[in-house]
């Protein structure tokens, strides 16, 4: 049986009566709406009409290098060079090219004598791919002064000095990034990824969603989705996002890591290692599959391979609070109890330290011997006021900066170690997740504090706007805001939800 690829069954289906002409000008005008597979397809009948035509091999080579294709595109550029007809960017399109192909080194000589912020882009996108991170800091900066389109080198310096940690610089570039390139890819990919490292998973997933509005089929637009999507524990929209990147890119190492990342949630740890194992190679520099690898093989029983798979990744990030427990763990099913235990130690000697690294600590001392095993199960057991203390002021602070997810890990801990009856970490809690985009959550949350605190304003205002929020009874909202307002009269988020409220 012959199987058709989508391309190719795309192009049988395209129409027999088109002419090449037709078919380049509807590849234009999808390329030119972004719907780069659509004009995909256009451009592969016109070029196997018309092989040598210059403006079609133009923009096949545009279409490829917008999809992340650099062999498609480079064998498009190949074609294009034979012709008489070459693009004023020839140069940048190439050197972009062998950046998407893995060849810095001839991406850095194809951009030697250029000084667009284009080319500095390119540049230092290559260094990066090099290793040299001072030169690409160097390359990034002098492409502010550049002149020609900022949005993506913009983009881009944002995400480098985000992953230096600098979280402010890269928020100031994102800014700019919006505003010289509003509504373009690379400035709301950029600002998505921001969005998730504050832990504003909503605006996060604001910025994907246009995104992937915008650039139909994206990959990196719509695997972000996924991603928040599964953060947000909304497992049932992640799975349908899953199923549409599966037609569009079944085969990405992104992907199947999500897919993975959705079987773990269903804790089908099979499942995991049969999507993860075939693509081992390839997720070599992706700490984050490794780890979920690894635990997939512990689970299994597989204790050796997680060991050795942990073992580098703690190396690594020794902090990795799940990194150390996991490979706590394997030593300690492999009959090592003290290398378990000098594993754990730094993080169960912490007053904040989370019951589960308690709880394993105390196990593993035991085995090995150490008489501070009871200690480490009381500690578990009865969390000490600092550790309560820390996580409150974890929350506190992350609801401050905006950090909902963080806010909301914080606040569930806290709820986790103790009776549950809190009616202020209840109520943050609910606000935590409100901002995430969590209503239906955030509503439960914010009833049980209402229980325990009916006649709090704050509380009572968080209800009656989770009730509007998810379309429930606003009567009972209306009258909630009317008496937490007769409460706090000069509360001004109360005064203007009751506004709102009246306004119907």
């Amino acid at each position: 049986m012959i199987r058709l690829t989508p391309l190719t069954l795309a192009l049988l289906l395209a129409g027999c009566s088109d002419t090449p002409q037709e078919r380049f000008d509807r590849a234009a005008k999808a390329y030119a709406a972004h719907d780069y597979r659509a004009a995909q397809v256009d451009l592969a009948a016109a070029l196997q009409a018309e092989p040598g035509n210059a403006a079609a091999l133009e923009l096949a080579a545009r279409t490829h290098l917008a999809q992340g294709d650099g062999d498609a595109a480079q064998a498009a550029l190949d074609k294009l060079a034979a012709t008489v007809s070459k693009p004023a960017d020839m140069v940048l399109l190439t050197a972009e090219a062998a950046l998407l192909r893995g060849k810095a080194k001839l991406a850095l000589d194809g951009v030697a004598n250029l000084d667009s912020a284009e080319a500095h882009r390119i540049r230092a996108l290559a260094q990066l791919m090099l290793g040299d991170v001072d030169a690409a800091a160097r390359s990034f900066a002098a492409g502010e002064n550049a002149s020609g389109d900022m949005g993506r080198l913009l983009a881009d310096y944002s995400r480098f000095e985000l992953g230096r940690g600098n979280r402010e610089q890269a928020a100031a570039l994102s800014a700019r990034a919006m505003k010289a390139g509003p509504g373009t890819l690379d400035p709301l990919l950029a600002a998505a990824q921001l969005a998730v490292a504050k832990g504003d998973l909503a605006q996060a997933l604001k910025y994907y969603d246009q995104a992937a509005g915008t650039y139909p089929g994206n990959l990196a637009a719509l695997t972000g989705k996924a991603a928040v999507l599964g953060d947000l524990g909304r497992d049932t929209d992640m799975a349908a996002q899953l199923a549409a990147l599966g037609e569009i890119a079944g085969g990405s190492p992104a992907v199947a890591y999500l897919q993975a990342r959705a079987a773990a949630g269903r804790k089908d740890w099979r499942e995991v290692r049969t999507i993860l194992q075939p693509l081992e190679s390839q997720l070599t520099t992706r700490d984050d599959a490794m780890l979920l690898y690894a635990q997939a093989q512990l689970r299994l029983g597989q204790t050796e391979q997680a060991r050795a798979r942990l073992e580098p990744l703690h190396r690594r990030a020794p902090a990795h609070a799940l990194t150390a427990l996991l490979l706590a763990e394997a030593q300690l099913a492999g009959d090592d109890a003290k290398a378990s235990v000098a594993t754990l130690r730094p993080l169960a000697a912490k007053p904040e330290a989370a019951p589960e690294i308690l709880m394993l600590m105390a196990r593993a001392s035991r085995a090995a011997g150490d008489p501070a095993a009871a200690n480490y199960a009381d500690r578990a057991r009865f969390p000490t006021p600092e550790a309560l203390g820390s996580e409150l002021a974890l929350g506190d602070s992350a609801l401050r900066k905006g950090d909902w997810k963080g806010a909301a890990a914080a606040y569930g801990r806290i709820l986790a170690a103790t009776d549950g009856r809190n009616p202020l970490v209840l109520n943050n809690l609910a606000f935590a997740h409100s901002k995430l985009g969590n209503s239906a959550k955030a509503l439960g949350y914010a009833q049980r504090a209402l229980k325990l605190a009916p006649g709090n304003p704050s509380v009572m205002d968080t209800v009656a706007w989770l009730l509007v929020e998810t379309g429930g009874d606003r009567s009972r909202a209306l009258d909630l805001l009317r008496a937490a307002a007769r409460k706090a009269p000069a509360n001004p988020t109360i005064r203007a939800h009751l506004a709102e409220v009246e306004k119907g």
